[in-house]
């Protein structure tokens, strides 16, 4: 019996130091249709750079997914907003936002799905309320989202604001 893909990959808590996994994942989202935006760039974009500066707010955390040699492959991580400072999938400032980023050669292998269970069950022991997430159009992981259970947020969001209550 082999393994499954992934199956080496371990999963853990998402540490305070890992601002630099945040901003490459961020990199990573914003750039998946192709090459939009620098490091350099997306720091400069106020909106796009807190995804990862000021990590973490006091109610936010993550899962990171890592191989035997401790490689990150992919990262999870719910980031609280507010109305003045939103996230392209903000929803209400009780509700955190979610980002999830696979490695480019881990992608297809279930990694996503496990991490995003993994961050339902600790907001589930957390008793939050529901978890917000922006997918742009096109973009292939919106049939990841659906399948975990993420809705359209309502007639007064963008198209790209998903939902998914707890």
């Amino acid at each position: 019996m082999g393994m499954n893909a992934g199956e080496a990959t371990m999963i853990r808590d998402l540490r305070a130091d890992e601002q630099e996994l945040l901003a490459r994942a961020t990199l990573g989202n914003m750039n998946w249709p192709g090459q939009r935006y620098t490091l350099d760039q997306a720091m400069a974009v106020p909106s796009i750079a807190h995804y990862f500066t000021w990590w973490p707010g006091p109610f936010d955390f993550g899962l990171v997914a890592e191989d035997a040699q401790g490689i990150a492959e992919g990262v999870v991580w719910l980031r609280y907003f507010t109305a003045a400072d939103p996230g392209f999938g903000f929803v209400d400032a009780s509700i955190p936002e979610l980002c999830v980023w696979v490695a480019e050669g881990q992608r297809g292998l279930g990694l996503g799905t496990r991490l995003i269970t993994g961050i339902f069950e600790q907001a589930r022991a957390m008793a939050l309320p529901a978890i917000s997430l922006s997918v742009e159009a096109g973009n292939p992981a919106r049939s990841l989202y659906e399948r975990l259970g993420f809705v359209p947020a309502g007639p007064y969001f963008d198209a790209g604001t998903l939902l998914r209550t707890l």
